[in-house]
């Protein structure tokens, strides 16, 4: 019976060691594949087989620099990221999306030389150290086909747009004046001044960028301008920069669209704050201090044309 217990006891404690080991290999320890791409499952498994090429990936990532430190993330934003799935692995992250299953969690080890090349515009990853390791992390929540993807994208344009002008309602709300909306660029504008006694009647009748610009006869413009998010965080003020910026009629100089086409809209002797949706502004990307999908308040005076 001494022997039995013995036996029973022996086989308990192996099966517990197997389970532990299996639990380690499973979610702490990694995998190098023979072209040296080094991950581990954290949730999930491995998928059984690739999807075709005619798919999406819709995930949540984050980069992790050699201290751990969070550089990159994408787990706080509304919408998830889509990337095309990868019909062959090009690189460590597209092997490492092919080995994945819908609803697992990966992790990379990946040098920061390496990371740097494939992040070229992250000014965070590009001021890494080289010659050490970093970490990518990413959800892949679902996968799609092409045409479920034309339906998410059209619903997430949808949704999009009415949560930006939700933003832009509530802020014209606090801030009340005679308010105009142009219907075709769901953009927001009121005349803050009119010093000559300009206020046209384009300026109170909705659809303004239906007209031809005001300035159409100029092939540049200067101007003052000050631009903010809607909760009042400041971004650009020409003043305070002492100098003024100028748009050109015939290309695209200024880092958002509204400072290259709102300018031409507003006469010499106005005052015109006009309220923005983000393809007006910072866009999906955002910038330092604007989060993607920013809408702002854009403020133009001081416009004078260039001969």
């Amino acid at each position: 019976m001494r022997k039995q217990k013995i036996l029973i006891g022996i086989i308990i404690v192996l099966a517990v060691v197997s389970a532990v080991f299996y639990g380690y290999r499973t979610f702490y320890a990694y995998t190098t594949t023979e072209s040296g791409l080094t991950y581990r499952f954290t949730k999930g498994e491995p998928i059984a087989a690739p999807f075709s090429d005619d798919h999406y990936c819709l995930i949540n990532y984050m980069i992790l620099g050699p201290e751990g430190d969070t550089l990159v993330s994408t787990y706080g934003n509304d919408t998830l990221v889509e990337v095309p799935y990868p019909p062959v692995a090009t690189n460590e992250l597209t092997e490492a999306l092919r080995l994945a299953a819908p609803g697992s969690r990966v992790e990379i080890k990946l040098a920061t030389d390496s990371l740097k090349l494939k992040n070229s515009s992250d000014y965070k990853i590009q001021l890494l150290p080289n010659g050490q390791m970093a970490k990518v992390i990413f959800d892949l929540e679902r996968v799609i086909t092409n045409q479920e993807y034309y339906e998410f994208l059209a619903n997430k344009s949808f949704q999009r747009a009415i949560a930006e002008n939700k933003l832009i309602d509530n802020y014209a709300i606090k801030n009340p004046g005679l308010w105009q909306l142009d219907t075709f660029e769901m953009i927001k504008y009121r005349v803050l001044s009119d010093t000559q006694g300009l206020f046209c009647n384009m300026w109170v009748s909705p659809n303004l960028f239906s007209n031809a610009p005001i300035q159409k006869a100029a092939p540049a413009v200067t101007f003052d301008v000050v631009v903010k998010r809607l909760n009042g965080v400041l971004i650009y003020d020409s003043r305070l920069e002492n100098k003024h910026y100028t748009a050109d009629y015939s290309g695209q100089i200024n880092p958002i669209r509204a400072l290259n086409i709102l300018p031409y809209y507003v006469d010499e002797n106005m005052d015109v704050e006009f309220l923005v949706t983000s393809d007006y502004g910072f866009g999906a990307q955002g910038r330092i201090g604007v989060p993607p999908y920013t809408p702002l308040s854009v403020r133009i005076f001081n416009v004078e044309p260039i001969k």
